[in-house]
């Protein structure tokens, strides 16, 4: 008959080698055949994600993340790698809509450099996914050396590899952060696995300890997730029945160590962001504690039911009755881990432990973000449901009676599994597909997915659905100073267009009053208002209302100095009122936000040429080419620059490099030649 629970020798065994066999565990499994059925895993996991290699990103926090992150936008413009790293691993300049993980920053910068200084979606994607399946194998191998068999490996590794549950981690590219703490995180338990096995042989174990101690430190800056990894490992420890005494505690010490410092970065992070403040959903501290409550119950039933699987979970206002009874099921769960704890059903105490340690700090309890449940939060904590699945898989398949039974259920599972999760990769194809999705669960009880989806038409050119949505968005929050913005800015688009022509002055109209209807609007933080300003600032420009542009975006820069559209949009409006000393202090503050943008460095110098400022309008035009050397008219107005301060070769061969690239020459040009 099985054994029902595992002795303290039944972990894999160390023995002399003296030739290349792999030991076998007292559950018959060897190094050599569970990497057989583990390769079987990597494949079917492929599979089941090669769809994700040809999504896009998507307008959910890909944005400031990877295309809009200033540290990545750097990457191949001349700033060196040494700086590069040092500002993406500053707590100050690194921290991303007050997240601080630096590491996976790091690597979509890199990613950018070998794709020749060009985001690359099918790279991202492509990297995610390798490091889903890296994770997968070591999750497999710490199954191993915890005693299980083959047909528990494989159960096991599947579980993790095609779970629905695993989408949101691995097929959204920002969560790149899960995966990559992941594989450092269970690269750790697995050499941590190692380093309990010596304690009773004798052999050095420091090289071990140094290796979890970076493996924990590459993991902490990836995602502050990975400050569980002391407690995860303490439930290695019930597994391998070591003494449960304060020695547990004090060896792991260093690795306290680097989740406190981890934990406190991010909450200093979250908290510069704004991301800790409950104000808008204004919860009291019981609300909280059912709502920790009801997300954990959430999550155990989405083990086994992943339905529904959304990116948004919005907190409901007011809270359902279940929230407030989901206290009675969480109790109720502990009161049967501690029977089984009491009867010694090791596995089941394992994995419970090992769940609740690995999702605790995630059930909102401590309110951040937008949302109370998220599917990628299961990524990591769901290896100890799995593993007691695996478990009782391979415990059921060693009776004869049972085993054809379970090898149907496997493969059931697995196809049901494997087709539930590449349709919930196809939600992550693009913006377009993933808001329409959340709006399909949502219904018309919330506006950011309406906003969020107006933004990605807007940014295809598509103004008409991109209205569309906001206005459906307007509906369910009128007040949103956001939404308005944003309606507000398509509205003045389509005005600027050239396509709408004949209603040009009617959306130039709409835009201005959006503008004004957002700044009296009751939600707006300081720096969406600065932002609405500098818009209401541009839009009176193009009306050639330059005091009222010029007032409205000083207003704005008041309120955020880091504004960088604004000081160029005063600018022309300085540079349109020939105002070209203070149109030049704008340029100038703009170039110190974003010193790589090559057509203000143009325009920086066409201003100093036209003052006669001839030596530094060279300078910047220089820069300008530099950074751009497809820039033509940069060569043009260098050319004048040249000419005008006496330097005809210099200028001659920029008027024939201007040529060359298809400019032609203005009478001016040649009188300037011929002085």
């Amino acid at each position: 008959m099985a054994k029902k629970n595992i002795p303290a020798k039944s972990t894999q065994k160390t023995i002399s080698r003296p030739t290349p066999s792999a030991p076998k565990t007292e559950n018959g499994a060897t190094g050599r055949s569970w990497r057989n059925f583990g390769l079987i895993v990597l494949a079917i996991t492929a599979a089941c994600y090669f769809p994700s290699l040809s999504n896009q990103l998507v307008n959910w926090d890909d944005d400031p993340n990877i295309v809009e992150n200033p540290n990545i936008e750097r990457v191949g413009q001349g700033i060196g790698w040494g700086e590069t790293v040092r500002n993406i691993f500053d707590v100050d300049k690194g921290n991303v809509i007050g997240n601080y993980n630096p590491l996976p920053i790091l690597t979509f910068a890199v990613e950018k450099s070998l794709a020749g200084n060009k985001i690359s979606p099918r790279l991202i994607h492509t990297t995610n996914l390798a490091l889903h399946l890296g994770t997968v194998w070591l999750v497999m191998l710490l199954l191993f050396r915890m005693g299980l068999n083959n047909w528990g490996v494989l159960a096991g590794g599947l579980l993790f590899g095609i779970h629905p549950m695993r989408v949101e981690s691995v097929a959204w590219a920002t969560e790149r952060k899960d995966v990559l703490f992941a594989i450092f995180f269970f690269g750790a338990l697995a050499l941590y696995d190692r380093w309990v096995k010596r304690e009773k042989t004798g052999e050095s174990r420091l090289g071990l300890y140094l290796g979890m101690l970076l493996l924990a430190l590459l993991s902490g800056f990836s995602k502050v997730q990975a400050v569980t990894l002391p407690l995860s490992m303490l439930a290695l420890d019930y597994w391998y029945r070591r003494p449960i005494d304060f020695k547990l505690i004090w060896e792991k010490t260093p690795f306290w160590g680097i989740s406190l410092l981890i934990g406190m970065i991010n909450l200093y992070t979250l908290k510069q962001q704004g991301s800790t403040d409950d104000s808008v959903t204004n919860f009291n501290f019981l609300d909280r504690l059912c709502i920790g409550a009801y997300s954990f119950c959430v999550y155990l039933f989405k083990l086994f039911v992943p339905y529904p699987m959304s990116p948004l979970y919005p907190y409901p206002k007011p809270l359902p009755i279940w929230v407030y009874l989901s206290p009675i099921l969480f109790f109720a769960a502990w009161y049967g881990v501690w029977r089984l704890w009491k009867a010694d059903r090791r596995i089941w105490v394992f994995g419970m432990l090992f769940f609740f340690f690995n999702v605790m700090f995630l059930l909102q309890v401590l309110g951040a973000g937008q949302g109370f449940l998220a599917d990628r939060f299961t990524y990591v904590p769901y290896f100890g449901l799995f593993a007691i699945a695996a478990w009782y898989f391979q415990e059921n398949y060693a009776n004869p009676q049972r085993r054809g039974a379970m090898q149907a259920t496997l493969g059931v599972l697995t196809l049901v599994y494997a087709v539930w999760t590449v349709n919930q990769i196809g939600i992550w194809e693009n913006g377009g597909a993933l808001w329409t999705h959340v709006i399909k669960h949502e219904g018309k009880t919330n506006s950011l997915p309406y906003w969020n989806r107006g933004q990605y038409y807007r940014e295809l050119g598509n103004f008409d659905a991109a209205v569309k949505d906001y206005n459906q968005g307007v509906l369910i929050e009128p007040t949103s100073g956001e939404l308005l913005n944003s309606r507000g800015k398509t509205f003045f688009d389509m005005a600027m267009s050239g396509k709408y022509k004949p209603q040009a002055p009617e959306l130039l109209a709409n835009s201005l009053k959006d503008y004004t209807n957002a700044l009296s609007g009751a939600r707006m933080k300081d720096k969406t208002k600065a932002e609405v300003l500098i818009n209401r600032g541009a839009a009176e420009g193009s009306r050639n209302n330059f005091q009222q542009a010029i007032a409205d975006i000083t207003e704005g820069l008041q309120i955020d100095p880091n504004n960088k559209n604004g000081y160029f949009n005063r600018s022309i409006a300085y540079y349109t009122t020939q105002q070209y000393d203070k149109a030049l202090a704008d340029y100038a503050s703009y170039l110190k936000l974003d010193p790589f943008n090559a057509n203000v460095w143009y325009e920086c110098g066409m201003i100093q040429r036209s003052m006669n400022r001839n030596q530094e309008a060279v300078t910047s035009l220089s820069k300008a080419i530099e950074l751009n050397p497809r820039i033509n008219v940069a060569y043009l107005e260098r050319a004048r620059a040249y000419a005008q301060s006496g330097n005809k070769a210099a200028a001659q061969q920029d008027y024939q490099r201007a040529q060359s690239m298809g400019l032609k020459l203005e009478a001016m040009d040649q009188q300037m030649m011929q002085r």
